[in-house]
């Protein structure tokens, strides 16, 4: 059974990250980014206009998570996803050359360029809930107007936030 939130090493923070996708090629994403302690520190949400599929808008949730935690001088990272595909792509070069793979190589490149430690990791969408919520409020977004909420997070993403951890099995 995995913890809905494991606390990373002190002085490491956590990217929850997640897209969504529609038959009409429309997509959204979202990122939560956490403390050692769990505290959240950074959020945000965007749309897609046009969207390959489910992965790539998991993809462009990963670009934005990254960059908005380097952007704050972060150097440690675990970066979380419900996506065992996005996982895959990030830790190997298999989807280099697929439809997403400037996103896969974008993403690759801003772990190894701008954090001194940074780790992906699998865990199930009942352990990525606020990361999903976050990427649902994305949907409404325009397209060329994604958001970032910084501490003080919005009561909104504050209640997602409390949500997810009163859940059944939230830890």
């Amino acid at each position: 059974m995995f913890n809905r939130w494991a606390a990373p090493q002190p002085g490491t923070w956590k990217i929850n990250v997640d897209g969504a996708f529609w038959e009409e090629r429309k997509g959204a994403w979202g990122f939560v980014v956490r403390g050692d302690q769990g505290n959240a520190v950074i959020a945000g949400a965007g749309s897609l206009n046009v969207v390959m599929d489910a992965l790539c808008s998991e993809a462009h949730a990963c670009i934005a998570g990254l960059q908005a935690a380097a952007d704050q001088g972060m150097q440690n990272i675990v970066l979380e996803t419900d996506s065992q595909t996005l996982m895959k792509a990030l830790l190997s070069g298999e989807y280099d050359r697929s439809h997403g793979g400037v996103l896969f190589r974008e993403a690759k490149f801003i772990m190894d360029t701008m954090f001194g430690s940074a780790e992906v990791a699998f865990v199930p969408r009942s352990c990525n809930y606020a990361a999903h919520e976050v990427a649902r409020l994305g949907r409404s977004r325009d397209p060329d107007h994604p958001v970032f909420w910084m501490n003080p997070l919005p009561y909104f993403v504050n209640d997602i936030l409390a949500r997810d951890s009163t859940e059944p099995g939230a830890s």
